[in-house]
């Protein structure tokens, strides 16, 4: 752990990330996050306003991570075959920052269906990513209006995926996810089987 007096904000953000995956929502509290990183509830309040402010710190470093930075590795790649791949090996990461990436989503969900304002910023990312992912489908070949349907199928694959490793339920394998991007590459009207 960071010494009490080299704290940076991303350190309470990490600690309350890391409550958030644990217990959700109502688990972030200064205190514990104080206690976890051996530092004074001052040294809160030099970085934060309050825990609101906190969690909004909270939703934006997931946005960032989860969706935001993806995308833009993902836009790097010119093939849209790589860049599908790719984005599906960032997508199942199991740890980001040392943090169970499918129980942060978990929580995160949760969150959003409790509290309207991260609901609505919840949907927009999850609206991000569903129009990404139709833009690199139809990249293939396919009609944009099956692209984006496509895109919301896949989506819900890793919705699906994350829950079964929430509860690490024996449907959590990551071959699914891959084996459909696979089925895409190769049946795209855009003739991407040379690739595989």
């Amino acid at each position: 752990m960071p010494r009490r007096n080299t704290l940076q904000p991303k350190d309470w953000i990490l600690g309350a990330m890391h409550a958030l995956a644990e217990g959700g929502v109502d688990a972030v509290s200064v205190e514990r996050i104080a206690k976890q990183l051996g530092a004074s509830k001052g040294s809160f309040y030099w970085h934060f306003a309050d825990r609101p402010a906190l969690l909004a710190a909270v939703f934006d470093l997931w946005e960032q991570e989860g969706t935001a930075d993806l995308i833009e590795r993902a836009k790097a790649v010119a093939d849209p075959v790589e860049g599908l791949r790719g984005l599906a090996r960032d997508t199942l990461d199991a740890e980001t920052n040392g943090i169970d990436v499918a129980r942060t989503e978990a929580a995160i969900r949760a969150w959003a269906s409790r509290d309207p304002i991260i609901g609505k910023r919840f949907a927009k990312v999850e609206d991000d990513r569903t129009a990404f992912l139709a833009q690199q489908i139809a990249a293939l070949g396919y009609d944009p209006e099956i692209a984006l349907r496509l895109s919301k199928i896949m989506h819900l694959t890793v919705v699906g995926l994350f829950a079964a490793r929430a509860s690490r339920s024996m449907l959590a394998e990551d071959d699914t996810l891959t084996f459909m991007i696979e089925q895409l590459i190769a049946h795209a009207p855009g003739n991407a089987l040379p690739h595989i």
